[in-house]
């Protein structure tokens, strides 16, 4: 099955396990900043992967329903700026990126339990990785498109009645590619980990 299938099937699902969610429920936005860390790649790297495993900015946006009871449903954009540039004034790589838009499904604790104290939650579900990478010689360049699988866990409480605070950590990787790596022939891989801070709007 092509990746646009296989996304496609992933948020036709996703919906269809969404659907659940109670009237009872937080609705509230949240943009936030943070780096990506321990990234690795089978693309073919010209700075030899050192940019790809750098600390790196992140940032995006993510809106989330959380029912009392817990269950909760979550759409997120996010951006990795200079994914794959090697820190300092020399880097083969000129311009590089990688994007995500997921789907996620989210258990949190109950709010019967945490009042309104941090409520500390996980999360986990499917979505679009785009990753790109331009350089100097002009040779080998890329622009992949990848069905990406997300995990993590946070917390999240609110300091008002509608300004709160969001921590959050996630691994996100590849788990399926139309495009082959120039390396090595193989299917092109990516993944990575990204640690948060966001603030949160009812």
């Amino acid at each position: 099955m092509r990746p646009s299938n296989w996304l496609t099937a992933a948020f036709v699902g996703w919906f269809a396990l969404a659907s659940p969610v109670t009237a009872a429920a937080d609705i509230f936005v949240s943009p936030f900043l943070g780096v990506k860390f321990k990234g690795a790649t089978n693309a073919l790297d010209f700075d030899l992967d050192n940019g790809s495993k750098d600390t790196k900015m992140a940032l995006g946006i993510s809106g989330v329903v959380l029912a009392d009871d817990g269950y909760g449903i979550e759409v997120e954009l996010a951006h990795q700026p200079r994914f794959f540039e090697r820190k300092g004034d020399v880097s083969l790589v000129t311009r590089s990126g990688v994007t995500t838009l997921s789907g996620n499904l989210m258990l949190a604790l109950p709010l019967g339990i945490t009042r309104e104290s941090l409520r500390p939650y996980v999360v986990s579900g499917l979505g679009w990785m785009h990753a790109s990478s331009n350089n100097g010689l002009d040779f080998l360049e890329f622009s992949n498109d990848f069905l990406g699988l997300t995990l993590g866990a946070g917390a999240v409480g609110f300091v008002t009645d509608v300004v709160g605070l969001r921590f959050d950590l996630r691994y996100i990787k590849s788990i399926s590619s139309a495009d082959t790596s120039a390396v090595s022939g193989d299917r092109a891989t990516l993944r990575f980990w990204r640690a948060t801070v966001g603030v949160v709007f009812r």
